[in-house]
């Protein structure tokens, strides 16, 4: 696996309507990309998209808050759509073997979609994993009004992201194709969670090459409502 890379401090970017600063992500390390091999066939998939802007956003590495932020140049607002706490092996028996995890545990399903500043859906998203050790972690993770990744970059934690699976899955409510992608969030200290992100077909167009390769599939676990 590799090894976590600390944060790196953003920069700001003014705002060019309210004035707000919004951070810039860093590049992605180009061997970050498909390094792993559980990485390799979600890249792969990811290259099958035809907008550049759609294959940075699947293989980004770092905060998907903060990359959108800057393709659209305004700050983003978390809505809380549902978090509950079950059995993992009820809710994500087929998510467990890709965190490492094995055993029964109380496991947090957490659904959210970030809004631009014209209320508009800019993607849904879904996080499933073991409940936090350290009570920070667990208020990080379970916000009402913080993304998880702006959260996480404001502590400056070290974190990896590990690509698994690309794909398409029907936006409502015209069922437009739109891109996914399910990836591994590590911290130290913490169990992995399992994080799942269903972006805006205007935003992350979700077109296709017809050249010979893995074309991306429905979501398994499904971020959407």
């Amino acid at each position: 696996m590799t090894r976590p890379h600390p944060a790196a401090p953003a920069r700001p970017r003014p705002h060019p309507r309210a004035g707000r600063a919004v951070p810039v992500p860093s590049p992605d390390p180009p061997q970050n990309r498909g390094d792993h091999p559980c990485a390799r066939p979600a890249v792969l998939r990811a290259e099958r998209f035809t907008h550049p802007f759609t294959r940075r956003l699947l293989t980004h590495q770092g905060s998907t808050t903060a990359l959108l932020e800057q393709h659209l140049a305004t700050r983003l607002t978390l809505r809380l759509v549902s978090q509950n706490v079950q059995s993992s092996h009820a809710v994500a028996a087929t998510v467990l073997p890709l965190l490492g995890l094995d055993t029964d545990v109380p496991w947090l399903v957490r659904r959210t979609e970030l809004h631009d500043d014209s209320a508009r859906v800019v993607s849904r998203n879904l996080v499933m994993g073991p409940l936090p050790r350290r009570p920070e972690m667990a208020g990080i993770l379970t916000s009402a009004t913080v993304p998880l990744g702006r959260a996480l970059a404001g502590l400056r934690l070290p974190q990896e992201r590990r690509l698994l699976r690309v794909g398409r899955s029907p936006w409502p409510p015209r069922s437009r194709p739109a891109a996914w992608r399910g990836y591994v969030l590590a911290v130290p200290g913490e169990s992995p969670w399992y994080v799942e992100e269903f972006f805006h077909p205007d935003i992350a167009p979700a077109h296709l090459r017809t050249a010979p390769g893995p074309a991306p599939g429905p979501a398994a676990t499904r971020a959407t409502p």
